[in-house]
């Protein structure tokens, strides 16, 4: 009953819950699969099947809750709306929670090639041109003389992120979730290859990147 009020905090929409990952061998079979699936084939209402999941596996189930941008055709529209900027970031406040850097990869897989929703070339400027000018970022973003050369070299019948996963290079073997990516051939970081086919090449041309109002405050602008 205390799940039915308007505090409760636990939504209904059991439709957007899935396991992602069982912790017992014996409930292999349920990965992927929606709560309410899971309800159904055990005969039970949603929220029972859930927590006798989570009670059965010692709440070491893990639970993919999908409770926003569910509306896939609004999202569609959102994303080539000149008014949005695409990108993601918390600083990495939630890395062992989890882990959305593969937004880029996924707008270029899921929504350029299968969804259609905008062209390669749009997505290509929402992810460079568009953000780095939103941001007052003027070097880049472009392929241009005179400006950084950053640049991306990637297969557009492949490329997409990889599953989520879970990594120990945190200081004491510290463990954060990590997204990598499949289809990017080469990552170009002011005119230096950085990454070649997934490898990291050593070197080391990353700097500090400030936007314009930085420079203009500084140079008394």
């Amino acid at each position: 009953a205390e799940l039915e009020g308007p505090d409760a905090g636990f939504g209904k929409r059991w439709d957007l819950v899935l396991v992602e990952e069982p912790h017992l061998a014996a409930n292999e079979g349920l990965r992927g699969k929606r709560i309410t699936e899971i309800a159904a084939q055990q005969g039970k209402e949603p929220v029972d099947a859930f927590l006798d999941l989570a009670v059965a596996e010692e709440l070491n189930t893990g639970f993919a809750f999908g409770h926003r941008n569910t509306d896939r055709d609004a999202v569609g529209e959102l994303i080539a709306s000149p008014y949005t900027v695409v990108g993601l970031s918390d600083g990495g406040a939630h890395v062992q929670f989890h882990s959305e850097v593969g937004y880029s990869t996924r707008l270029l897989g899921y929504w350029v090639r299968e969804q259609g929703a905008l062209s390669l070339e749009h997505a290509v400027r929402r992810l460079t041109f568009d953000s780095a000018t939103a941001f007052g970022i003027y070097d880049r973003g472009l392929l241009r003389p005179g400006l950084a050369a950053d640049m991306v070299v990637f297969d557009r019948e492949t490329v997409r992120p990889r599953k989520q996963e879970v990594v120990h290079d945190f200081p004491n073997n510290g463990w954060r979730m990590r997204v990598t990516s499949e289809g990017i051939k080469y990552t170009v970081v002011n005119g230096e290859v950085l990454l070649e086919r997934e490898k990291y090449t050593e070197a080391t041309p990353g700097r500090v990147v400030r936007n314009a109002l930085y420079h203009s405050m500084h140079n008394g602008a």
